[in-house]
């Protein structure tokens, strides 16, 4: 088997609903992400790339194949092939494995792979079909993550499940989502963040000269503790605020990934190597567990500890989820989470959480966090609706 590195990563800055990003949408973002990459990497002029695997929890109004209209509009050669992949919030994730399997049996060399949505734009599906007779007016199919109706719940119920059931409090809810929301302002200050966020020009009307959206629009720097404490839960009897769980957003990332020899080959110094991806299933009702055990089956796999890993990076869908996540996962390998090395730089609740764009952030912030240690080993991982956990391993092998 080949071996498969990650040359490069490049995302859109995160907007807010209704902010920056309003007038576009995901299939666009994704498009203009990819040529971004594209530009930044010089691929094209190197070489080629021969699929993109895009992801999206929602997809978009414009079309069915979300992977396919993005290269297209990112303008690759028509010869690129294009897979879609729906995995709700693991979505990337999930593109970044089955694209490094066809990598590394041999089937493709080079493939340019990430995700997007936009709340903004988002869109309902209507049923063709109404039953004569019965004076039903159309109205906008539901959306199910099960077919079991106790199973299919909200993210927020979700949520407040798995705090009763892993003994997470209201109080270190609001203390994990301000330990994202400093570590992202620390971060952003330091200018982590620069030099993958590809410029966008937005404009607003026909006489408006354009706005450059670069920066991220949800971070809340000034956020106290305090302040959170005053956000009522969603539920009455529940710990899940707006406070201390993610945003819905607007946003794309991606990167490209390809064989270490077709790297070396066209001069690219990656800067990290795919080691092993898993997903698994867990019961859809505390869905947000997944990655505990997608995490610690790769540990299994790979014969490591949870202690080897220098970085985890795994998506805050909310801070019970997360909470839950880190108590599974100590339970399961006997080790004690270092706080230092999860979601080091903060994480969805406070960038936001645009879900197809969101498995590429975590996995563009993994690789980058190894190089500014000088680290090994990195993981990085999602829960899904539906009940799914999916999780990655990546080397540090940057120069």
């Amino acid at each position: 088997m080949r071996e498969v590195v990650i040359v490069e990563g490049m995302r859109t800055a995160f907007g807010r609903m209704g902010g920056g990003f309003k007038n576009l949408t995901s299939v666009q973002l994704a498009g203009m992400t990819i040529k971004g990459l594209c530009e930044k990497t010089g691929i094209l002029e190197k070489g080629k790339v021969d699929a993109v695997f895009a992801g999206s929890a929602f997809g978009d109004a414009n079309t069915p194949n979300f992977a396919r209209y993005a290269s297209l509009y990112a303008g690759l050669p028509y010869e690129t092939s294009a897979t879609f992949i729906e995995m709700q919030c693991g979505s990337a994730i999930a593109c970044i494995n089955n694209a490094a399997v066809q990598i590394q049996a041999g089937i493709i060399d080079t493939a340019i792979v990430g995700g997007g949505e936009t709340y903004s734009q988002a869109y309902r599906k209507f049923s063709t079909y109404i039953e004569p007779y019965k004076a039903i007016p159309p109205a906008a199919a539901p959306v199910r993550l099960s077919p079991i109706d106790e199973d299919d719940i909200s993210m927020i119920e979700v949520s407040d499940f798995m705090a009763k059931i892993w003994g997470i409090s209201r109080e270190a809810c609001d203390e994990f989502a301000l330990r994202s929301q400093k570590r992202a302002s620390e971060a952003i200050q330091k200018g982590y963040f620069k030099e993958e966020i590809l410029p966008i020009t937005v404009k607003y009307g026909k006489k408006d000269a354009g706005t450059v959206i670069d920066t991220d629009e949800h971070p809340r720097g000034d956020t106290t503790l305090e302040g959170l404490a005053k956000l009522k839960p969603v539920n009455p009897d529940g710990v899940t605020t707006a406070g201390n769980a993610s945003g819905r957003n607007d946003g794309a990332a991606f990167v490209l990934m390809m064989s270490a020899e077709k790297a070396k080959e066209l001069g690219y110094k990656p800067i990290a190597k795919w080691i092993y991806g898993v997903d698994v299933g867990v019961d859809p009702k505390i869905m947000g567990i997944g990655p505990a055990y997608s995490n610690c089956k790769i540990l299994d796999k790979m014969d490591l500890k949870m202690s080897d890993i220098n970085v985890f990076e795994c998506n805050e869908a909310f801070a019970a989820q997360n909470l839950s996540v880190i108590k599974q996962m100590e339970e399961l390998t006997g080790e004690k989470m270092n706080m230092e090395d999860w979601n080091p730089n903060g994480g969805a609740i406070a960038f936001g959480h645009p879900n197809g764009a969101s498995g590429t952030r975590v996995c563009i912030f993994t690789m980058k966090e190894l190089q500014r240690r000088g680290a090994k080993y990195g993981m990085f991982s999602s829960c899904c609706g539906g009940g799914i956990g999916v999780s990655t391993l990546i080397e540090n092998i940057s120069e």
